[in-house]
């Protein structure tokens, strides 16, 4: 018995071999990317010699409080602060970026594995993460999103992965990625939630606390002064960035639920055409995106010269959401999860909206998900890793085509 025992338990472990193997392949692409310059979102270059090395300078040469003051800049300053402190060169902060963006590949395969995924599936969720050109790009190229997300996975894998002390990791972890990435904020509400579900008091209201300090101080001493030319007028002046922002979340999380599969046409044109007309007033009460917006600036720019409404774009958003419908009701707080995601891209776009933006939320949200469902709903979890790969190969496709409208 002893030894069927055994060599049942060898052959439900992982082959940590060919893990192994993939783990070095990550390592030796990324640094042969990174020895090449390579830049798979095109403008990971730009923002890393325009904004994050100017702002890495006068980080180290400035006085603390000129810096404060001088320095407008949407992230926070602790990731400037950690390359500062160790000594990194524009090269090695590069470099930190990248062993970031691996740590953070490794944590989301092992909590796979851990939740009863089978180790090609694991395999292939890593790598799409690892792929993907808005988490690869920025940590190629040192941005501070690659710490964000680190700390994002470190708060929220840790405690499955580990027990004792560590369990109270997300007090900590979590509300430190509002100083780096203060839209983080958004992801550690997020989370929150997930404690508010499981009535997990004790690590909601310090989370919380701490997270709300952070951010209130960053307000107050590090904040990026209001982008002129958007309408104060207009009642919902970041109305379209939100439903963009909503409609790409929930295709992304949502619209591959088996769930959705049920809903016969006529109920879901019903819904259509009960969302389109609401869709359609929001989208008319904003003014048009300063950047980015996707496929749906595109749409905007060619009705503009024929219609004085859009009525394609709140056409794709009013599908998306009448097809996901029934997965948006079956857990109303996963769903209020992705609805401060979007708020919070909305705002901090600040009339702009990028798909890496929303990528940044993706992985978090994708994750809380798989924690939440993976171990005990096999069906929904192959769901969520299917559409990680997909979303990473239509990043990808997007990427390499048009990265200005993205």
């Amino acid at each position: 018995m002893n030894a069927n025992t055994t060599e049942t338990d060898i052959e439900t472990q992982p082959p940590w071999d060919l893990i192994a193997l993939l783990v070095l392949a990550f390592i030796v692409l990324g640094w042969m990317a990174l020895a090449v310059s390579y830049n798979p979102s095109r403008g990971a270059q730009h923002t890393f010699e325009s904004l994050h090395s100017v702002v890495l300078h006068q980080y180290q040469t400035l006085p603390w409080r000129s810096f404060l003051t001088e320095m407008h800049s949407r992230h926070g300053p602790a990731f400037y602060a950690l390359v500062s402190a160790l000594g990194l060169s524009l090269e090695g902060m590069r470099a930190a970026g990248l062993v970031m963006h691996l740590t953070s590949t490794l944590l989301l395969q092992q909590i796979a594995l851990r939740l009863g995924t089978n180790w090609q599936k694991a395999a292939l969720l890593a790598s799409a993460f690892f792929a993907s050109p808005f988490q690869f790009g920025p940590a190629l190229w040192g941005h501070p999103e690659a710490l964000a997300m680190l700390l994002l996975m470190l708060g929220l894998v840790v405690p499955r992965l580990t027990r004792g002390l560590s369990r109270h990791a997300p007090v900590v972890l979590l509300p430190l990625t509002v100083t780096v990435e203060p839209s983080g904020a958004a992801a550690v509400a997020a989370s929150c939630l997930d404690d508010w579900r499981r009535r997990r008091w004790l690590a909601l209201l310090p989370k919380a606390g701490v997270a709300l300090l952070a951010l209130l101080t960053i307000h107050l001493t590090w904040r990026e002064m209001p982008a002129r030319g958007l309408s104060d007028a207009l009642p919902l002046p970041h109305a379209r960035a939100f439903l963009i922002a909503l409609a790409l979340l929930v295709l992304g999380l949502q619209a591959g639920d088996r769930i959705n599969r049920r809903v016969r046409p006529a109920v879901l044109l019903h819904r259509f055409l009960l969302l389109w007309p609401g869709v359609v007033v929001l989208y008319a009460l904003s003014p048009a995106l300063v950047g980015g917006g996707f496929v749906f600036s595109r749409l905007d720019r060619i009705e503009g010269a024929l219609l004085a409404v859009h009525l394609a774009s709140p056409a794709l958003i009013a599908l998306v959401l009448a097809w996901s419908w029934n997965a948006l009701r079956s857990d109303r707080l996963a769903s209020a999860q992705i609805l401060i995601c979007a708020a919070a891209l909305a705002c901090a776009g600040q009339g702009s909206l990028y798909l890496k933006d929303v990528d940044f939320f993706f992985w978090p949200l994708l994750l809380m998900r798989l924690l939440r469902w993976g171990a005990r709903r096999p069906a929904l979890r192959e769901s969520l890793l299917q559409a990680a790969i997909l979303w990473t190969g239509i990043a990808l496709t997007l990427a390499t085509l048009s990265y200005p409208t993205l």
